[in-house]
């Protein structure tokens, strides 16, 4: 931001359409204000507009009315953009397009850091990529066969034997795992779907309370598992 004068009053908002996308200018505070200069001994009074300044060229399109809407939010944004020439992902839009996949890729990594399950040797750290997540289904194959005890492995351990029932435990519990955080970020796209301001986007983060309006069925009864203890998430 920048503090810019004029002889003549400045509009708040000018946008302009361009080949490359839009480019923007935004000014506050823009007030008339009484200036002095002294030339040849005497002292000349005369008046400009000031106002705080910003500009932005926006990769996209952006009408007026809709910066005219969300004006802070595009003051605020054109200030915090690194590069100002190159913005992108601010209208609602390609604001809601980052934010899915922002939580789309929150949701990937949680999943394949895995979860942590307490067997008869103690706690013991699985990873659940979807590698991971395929050779579990197949112990769940091996336990319906009734096999009493099935090779595996805790990350970064030798393969070794675990009995049945801490197979069934180990799968039972990555199973809600995967389920629940599956569920979870499929409500919070429910939620991103809902915001018709690009601003209130940013209160959506992976780890939030979802709002009860957009709390499934299925992850409220997850939810419950939860908070009885019956599963650790």
């Amino acid at each position: 931001m920048r503090r810019e004068s004029y002889l003549s009053q400045p509009q708040p908002l000018e946008v302009y359409p361009v080949f490359s996308g839009t480019d923007v200018i935004m000014r506050k505070n823009i007030e008339l204000v009484e200036k002095e200069e002294s030339q040849d001994g005497k002292k000349n009074k005369y008046k400009v507009w000031e106002c705080d300044e910003v500009q932005l060229h926006y990769q996209g399109e952006v009408t007026l009315e809709e910066i005219e809407a969300n004006f802070d939010y595009w003051f605020e944004k054109a200030e915090e953009v690194p590069d100002p020439t190159n913005a992108k992902n601010l209208n609602l839009e390609d604001a809601r397009k980052a934010k899915y996949q922002e939580i789309a890729t929150a949701c990937e990594k949680t999943i394949y850091a895995g979860v942590d399950v307490t067997t008869s040797s103690g706690v013991e750290h699985f990873s659940l990529t979807e590698k991971d997540q395929i050779n579990l289904f197949g112990k769940k194959m091996q336990l319906l066969a009734g096999a009493e005890k099935i090779e595996y492995h805790e990350d970064g351990q030798p393969c070794k034997y675990f009995m049945a029932e801490d197979m069934q435990n180990i799968v039972d519990r990555a199973m809600f795992f995967v389920s629940y955080n599956t569920t979870y970020c499929n409500a919070m796209n429910m939620w991103i779907k809902s915001i018709t301001n690009p601003g209130d986007l940013e209160q959506i983060q992976w780890g939030a309370n979802i709002p009860e309006e957009f709390q499934n069925e299925v992850l409220k009864d997850y939810m419950k598992i939860l908070a009885s203890g019956g599963i650790v998430q």
